[in-house]
């Protein structure tokens, strides 16, 4: 697997970092897109700074729905933070 965009998406996303600072209300907007809420449940305003720094895109869902999500920037800034929950794997214990 090719990681070098994910790679290139990290090193610019630090060198926004060091430039861009979140409000609490827009970094607990970045969390709750993460998480999948609902773009009409959020404050326009913070969801327009998100979308300003390339954190949050935001795509239609037919006519009159859309919805946030997080972009690969966005994901890179919440993993840097501590905030990005992996799915934790079952493993059944197999007697020996």
């Amino acid at each position: 697997m090719n990681q070098a965009p994910v790679a290139s998406a990290a090193r610019d996303t630090q060198t926004k970092l060091e430039t861009t600072v979140l409000s609490p209300h827009e970094f607990a907007v970045l969390l709750l897109v993460n998480e999948g809420a609902e773009a009409a449940d959020l404050d326009r305003a913070d969801v327009e700074a998100l979308i300003e720094r390339q954190l949050v895109t935001l795509e239609r869902r037919g006519p009159d729905r859309c919805y946030a999500r997080v972009t690969l920037q966005g994901y890179v800034f919440l993993k840097a933070s501590g905030h990005v929950r992996t799915v934790a794997r079952r493993v059944a214990a197999v007697p020996h």
